[in-house]
């Protein structure tokens, strides 16, 4: 398959051609005018010196080498070969919570897209890291596998809600367990978590899975997304509210003391983010400032370079015209018909 860099070039060979058939149509019409002037004899005393062949000869080496030059300026590409990637990075997991009180509004536009807004700009900082998601509720699931495409990891974020887990509740544990089954257990350091939640935690279990996951090496950050005043939960697709078996409205409120234990025990920092403060910067620098490891190396196929296929004939070809008399240097010999 025939890959070019830049296609648009082609449309020079547009105007190449037309050139050519001017050209030719020059030449053609200098030879019909040469025909009325005279017989052979004075054609040949008018133009001794000048080799029609050799004009024809010096206009297809011109125009065969411009010719070769605007395709090798296309950026030809043909077959792949395998190129060896040796990255510098941390594997990193975000951990985020999507139970319904991600969709209370005390942070707008709601927890859920704070959250993910952040993520979004803590993706754009990282330089050679990989990063997966787990999403959390009632249960955990791996959102998307540890990557270095960070284009796809956009892509799975944006499709993030609280819908995506069924099983609604928030059970920070299982998360945690599964971030711990995740990571590769040969691996001593260069592991992070980082929980992004309003701290709700149905379980109790997620303080000893955090220390338990530190003893592996994971170093665990958390999040706080919302206020500690709270907001009532918002039920998606009305202005109705979450209520409680009593018929009263549900208030969520940011649970830092837990959110702050677990960046305690996982040796990590907590941030808190609302409307007014926070973001992920000191996070990012946190990250970026952990020690890195050479990660597996990845071998990719792409084009392989064609366009000096075409360069070196092309010069060959302009070279040979430059170089190529048009005619003879000797005048020619005229004998009188009396001599």
């Amino acid at each position: 398959m025939i890959h070019f860099d830049f296609p648009q070039i082609a449309w020079l060979l547009a105007p190449w051609t037309l050139m050519l058939l001017w050209r030719v149509q020059g030449q053609r019409r200098s030879l019909r005018n040469l025909a009325k002037i005279g017989g052979p004899r004075v054609r040949y005393v008018i133009l001794g010196r000048v080799r029609l062949a050799r004009q024809w000869t010096k206009m297809a080496l011109f125009f065969t080498g411009s010719g070769l030059l605007i395709i090798a300026a296309t950026g030809p590409k043909l077959g792949t070969r395998v190129v060896q990637l040796e990255r510098q990075g941390v594997d990193l997991l975000l951990l985020l919570d999507t139970s319904v009180s991600m969709d209370a509004a005390d942070v707008k536009p709601s927890r859920m897209e704070k959250a993910k807004y952040e993520v979004g700009r803590l993706i754009s900082t990282l330089q050679g890291d990989r990063i997966g998601m787990i999403v959390f509720a009632g249960s955990a699931h791996l959102h998307f596998p540890l990557t270095s495409d960070y284009a796809a990891a956009r892509l799975f974020l944006n499709a993030v809600d609280t819908r995506l887990v069924q099983l609604q509740g928030t059970v920070l544990s299982e998360a945690l367990r599964l971030a711990i089954d995740t990571f590769d257990p040969e691996t001593e350091k260069y592991k992070s978590v980082v929980i992004l939640s309003d701290g709700e935690d149905h379980d109790g279990r997620a303080l000893e899975i955090a220390t338990e996951a530190a003893a592996t090496g994971i170093i665990i950050h958390a999040v706080g997304v919302g206020s500690p005043a709270g907001a009532p939960i918002q039920i998606a697709g009305g202005n109705e509210f979450k209520k409680d078996a009593s018929g009263r409205v549900v208030t969520s409120k940011l649970n830092e003391p837990m959110l702050r234990a677990l960046a305690r025990a996982g040796g990590g920092t907590y941030t808190r983010v609302d409307n007014s403060s926070g973001d992920l910067s000191l996070l990012a620098g946190e990250i970026l400032a952990m020690e890195k490891r050479t990660l597996k190396t990845q071998a990719f196929s792409q084009f392989e370079d064609r366009y000096q296929f075409f360069v070196l004939p092309a010069l060959l070809l302009l070279i040979m015209e430059l170089l190529l008399p048009g005619g003879i240097k000797s005048r020619p010999k005229v004998r009188s018909r009396y001599a």
